[in-house]
């Protein structure tokens, strides 16, 4: 289940600006988070490479990291039938280091790109999307 979770949070996502996103200085990670989108941000130069909506099915995951440093999260995935399936709901611990932007979950260090009261970017994985030799960031956006 722990590997499902961290496949889940490896999923790629990016971030919309607004004005308000200043006043989150002091954001938390503490709250429910769904899914939102996975992208890729280019190594080489920052651009994104794609920007992909999550499907309906996991848009219905939830990660919620409470207060006491642990997260729950019940992750829904398309399954071998290609019905929406409950692959079930795991108890994580997780730190936070908002000085650093890390995220510890279960032991899984992740860089956090952007953290605002509405919006978290977990950059889930590196892979070389656009084929330049040049490791590029997989990025899950979460929403609450």
């Amino acid at each position: 289940m722990k590997k499902i979770l961290f496949l889940a949070i490896s999923a790629g996502f990016l971030f919309t600006a607004c004005k308000s996103d200043d006043d989150d200085i002091y954001a938390s990670v503490v709250g429910v988070w769904k899914p939102s989108r996975e992208m890729a941000v280019s190594g080489k130069n920052g651009s994104t490479i794609y920007n992909d909506p999550s499907s309906s099915c996991y848009k219905k995951s939830t990660f919620d990291f409470k207060s006491n440093n642990t997260m729950v999260s019940n992750i829904f995935d398309e399954g071998m039938s290609g019905n929406c399936e409950n692959l079930g709901t795991d108890t994580s611990s997780y730190s936070y280091d908002p000085l650093n932007k890390q995220i510890v979950i279960d032991g899984e260090s992740s860089e956090v790109l952007k953290l605002t009261n509405y919006e978290m970017h977990i950059v889930s994985d590196y892979s070389d999307e656009d084929g330049d030799g040049i490791d590029d960031k997989i990025v899950l956006v979460l929403i609450r």
